[in-house]
């Protein structure tokens, strides 16, 4: 930014400042810098203008130490912070990797066992033709329920096998 000379009065003294600031900073500075002087003046009348602002530049100057500090320290907290999150990323892609390792290898030896459960000697089973039954009119609703629900045999491992490829999208 380019630098401007601005005409300013501290403590009733005229001087000529340059500085880089907008010119609506520059002259909040030099109102809180002479109201600071002038409050130290009414305080103690002993206290010289040059007593005055020698304080106000001690009291500016601790503040500013002060100040830096807080930032080293934030600066430090703010480093350590970023070196857990990123431990703590390592540590969740690492967990995520191991979870999805052990729930492939847990279906593979899940899938591996039923196949060895099934009965290599049992022929598969051959669909034939269902005839057409005769129709018999029903004449109670509880003959419906007397015969048991046949479903499709599905083969253990297809299950398995589907369970974990929506383990592995999900």
């Amino acid at each position: 930014m380019e630098k401007k000379k601005y005409s300013v009065k501290i403590a009733n003294v005229d001087m000529n400042i340059i500085s880089d600031e907008r010119e609506d900073i520059v002259m909040r500075l030099v109102s809180q810098i002479d109201s600071e002087i002038a409050a130290i003046t009414k305080q103690s009348r002993s206290f010289s203008k040059i007593d005055a602002t020698i304080l106000v530049a001690l009291d500016h100057a601790s503040n500013r130490l002060k100040a830096e500090k807080r930032v080293r320290n934030l600066e430090a907290q703010i480093a350590l912070y970023d070196a857990n999150l990123r431990r703590m990323r390592e540590e969740n892609i690492k967990l995520k990797n191991s979870m999805l390792g052990k729930v492939s290898e847990t279906a593979e030896e899940i899938i591996a066992e039923e196949q060895l459960s099934l009965d290599v000697s049992e022929e598969p089973v051959k669909e034939e033709p269902a005839e057409e039954p005769a129709e018999e009119p029903v004449h109670d609703i509880a003959d419906l329920f007397e015969e048991p629900i046949e479903e499709a045999p599905v083969a253990k491992a297809d299950k398995l096998r589907q369970i974990e490829d929506l383990l592995r999208r999900g």
